[in-house]
Order: structure tokens, then C-alpha cells, then sequence
């Protein structure tokens, strides 16, 4: 009878032996099912934990040294159609500006500094942040176009607000490089306005959502991790890629690789770029 115990007990622990290795074998990889690798966006530059706050120049730029593919930023449009970065639309949320980014000129708007940083930090537009790049049409940028529902005319200021978009990417050759997010109103007027940039459907990842997508020849879908309710596969199906956001550790990280996204908007881009060897470490982050 003993003998027989230690038998079994010797094939449990060759049984987990074996589970466990095949486990190590998964390891969780950045290829994608489109065949290349995860595209890896900072969100909002640097993440949420940075010294700096995000949609600044100080904190996009780090993101990209430290080897980012691009970073995810919040676009808002002056009342001379210039594009800046500021995720709320009152800039007196965060900023010594009172007010809505449309209700100001870019002259009025660059002098607002962001609270409480010593080093003087204004806000920034996407004019002034492509020119301080080096090889910009390399990295990879994603609007989440703030559109702001309180002006007098939407319709006049969506026109304004997407030839900005146009003018800003025919400027840095970035139409390719620059995809834009939001609504299906908002991305049907993109294109409708001959916009060659790749449009996601802003919201959940559902079966509604992939149709729509797929009706109007969207590029893909953005949603944050935990509004996945149907399964990547189901959006690779249809040609879609799915922009996932925005873990803030590791271990989300690697929850959103292993559900399939293929463009991984993070608040912790250390950690996911040094897992897949694309960390700069030569790169001293200020």
C-alpha cells in the first residue's frame, strides 16, 4: 500500500512537472495576429505616476526615448484652429487659464502653466510637440479628440477642428502615423472630409460596436481593458485591430497582451517595454 502511495504521489508531482512546463511555453508574446508586434503608446506621455503631468512635451517626450512606439494624447482646438494637448475642457481644471480651449486663441493659451511645477510647464500644441521630435513620422500618435458640445455651432467647429487635424498631418507627413478616435459621428465626418488617417470606434468592445466598425470600413476599435465583453478574435475577424487602455502596472500590462490588443495604450510603459527587450536603456529619463 505505501508503495503504491509513493507511486502516486511520484506521478502527481511528474504531472505538475509537466503542466508547469507547458505553461512556461506560453509565454505571452507582443506578436500580434496582423503578424507584427504590439504597438506600444505611453498614455498621455510618461503615465499617470510621472512627475510630470501627461499631454505635456515633458512628459511624451521621456516616453519616447525610454523606446515608446508614440503615446496616446487628448487634442482640444483654439478659436483660431490651432490643435493643443489638455485631456478637461476647462483649462482652469489644472492650469492658471480659466475657460474652454475654443473660447481662446493659441496666443492666450500658450501662456497657461500648469499648477504647482516649479520648472515651469505651459500647456503645449501638437504643432509645437511634433517640431521638438526627431524623426517624427517614426512614432505613433492617437488623438482622443475632445470635442467640445457647448459652442455655438458644432457643425462649424467640427469642419475647423478636423482640417487642423488635416493641415497638422500633411505638415509632418503624419496622416499614417496619427490615428484618430471617437464617435461614429465624429469618424464619419473624417472621412467624409477625405481624411486618410486610420479611425477607431471609441467604446466597448461588443458584437454592435465590431458591425458598426465593419459597416463604416473603420480601422479598429479603442476601449479601455475592462470594457471587453466580446473577444479580440471577434474584431481580428473582421479585419479590425483592437486598441486597448490603459493599464497602469505590470501585471495589467500583460493581462492586455494576453487578450490580443493590438495597439496597448499604458500608464506604465516601463515595465512592458523592458518584458519584450524594447527598453532604451541608454536613455536617461529626466
Amino acid at each position: 500500500m505505501l508503495f503504491n502511495k509513493n507511486k502516486l504521489h511520484l506521478f502527481y508531482l511528474l504531472f505538475c512537472f509537466l503542466l508547469l512546463n507547458v505553461q512556461c511555453k506560453k509565454e505571452i508574446t507582443d506578436d500580434t495576429y496582423f503578424g507584427g508586434k504590439v504597438i506600444i503608446l505611453g498614455h498621455r506621455g510618461m503615465g499617470v505616476y510621472y512627475k510630470i503631468p501627461g499631454n505635456t512635451a515633458e512628459s511624451i517626450v521621456p516616453a519616447i526615448g525610454i523606446g515608446a512606439d508614440g503615446c496616446e494624447v487628448d487634442v482640444q482646438l483654439t478659436k483660431d484652429s490651432v490643435l493643443i494637448l489638455h485631456h478637461d475642457l476647462d483649462l482652469n481644471s489644472n492650469t492658471t487659464c480659466n475657460g474652454h480651449a475654443y473660447d481662446m486663441t493659441w496666443d492666450e493659451i500658450k501662456l497657461c502653466k500648469f499648477y504647482g511645477f516649479e520648472n515651469m510647464i505651459f500647456v503645449c500644441s501638437l504643432d509645437e510637440l511634433f517640431a521638438k521630435i526627431s524623426n517624427i513620422s517614426s512614432y505613433y500618435f492617437s488623438f482622443d479628440c475632445k470635442l467640445d458640445q457647448n459652442v455655438a455651432d458644432f457643425n462649424v467647429y467640427l469642419g475647423q477642428y478636423i482640417r487642423a487635424i488635416k493641415r497638422l498631418c500633411d505638415k509632418y507627413a503624419m496622416t499614417e502615423h496619427v490615428f484618430l478616435e471617437g464617435d461614429q459621428y465624429f469618424l464619419n465626418n473624417v472621412k467624409s472630409m477625405g481624411l486618410n488617417n486610420k479611425v477607431f470606434l471609441a467604446g466597448a468592445l461588443s458584437q454592435e460596436h465590431i458591425d458598426t466598425a465593419s459597416k463604416y470600413n473603420y480601422f479598429g476599435i479603442s476601449c479601455q481593458m475592462d470594457d471587453l465583453i466580446v473577444e479580440a478574435d471577434v474584431a481580428h475577424a473582421k479585419g479590425l485591430y483592437v486598441m486597448g487602455y490603459a493599464p497602469y502596472n505590470y501585471f495589467q500590462n500583460m493581462n492586455a497582451i494576453s487578450k490580443k490588443v493590438d495597439i496597448i495604450q499604458t500608464d506604465d510603459p516601463i515595465s512592458i517595454l523592458k518584458k519584450f527587450k524594447r527598453y532604451n536603456y541608454e536613455y536617461v529619463i529626466p
